[in-house]
């Protein structure tokens, strides 16, 4: 998925951006005009040494099946392990649905815990690539 962004802050090789009405998927959406991800910060890499500066417009690279990913770790995976360990509680305390929903939730936890630390350890990998500089800031 190909998206362009405005550089807001360079720091380093970390190149901090604000989304745009601009940006192709916003185009063509119907719901551009209340749309919350209008003015959006977020970060991508530069490593390919562009000579950027703030201001300038560029495009970014976000791998499809990364995306995707990323989607299932943060929304299904903690939804699993709550139906996991839910099962697991119930089964283990002889069906008592009391239990079996506090290990639920406890699972719940785990599954967000996993998430949160899988994110923090592969950050880099999973942040977009700037792929070309778009246009000047001036």
């Amino acid at each position: 998925m190909v998206e362009q962004g405005k550089i807001t802050g360079i720091n380093g090789e970390e190149i901090i951006l604000s989304c745009s009405s601009l940006s192709g998927g916003c185009k063509s959406c119907s719901g551009n005009s209340f749309c919350s991800t209008n003015g959006k910060i977020f970060s991508a890499l530069n490593e390919n040494n562009f000579d950027l500066k703030s201001g300038d417009t560029v495009e970014i690279f976000l791998p499809p099946g990364q995306t995707i990913f990323a989607g299932f770790m943060v929304l299904i995976f903690p939804l699993l392990s709550f139906i996991l360990f839910f099962l697991a509680g119930s089964w283990i305390f002889s069906g008592s649905e009391g239990l079996g929903i506090l290990s639920g939730i406890a699972g719940l936890a785990v599954g967000f815990y996993i998430t949160f630390y899988y994110n923090k350890i592969s950050k880099r990998k999973n942040t977009p690539q700037i792929t070309k500089r778009i246009s000047n800031g001036q």
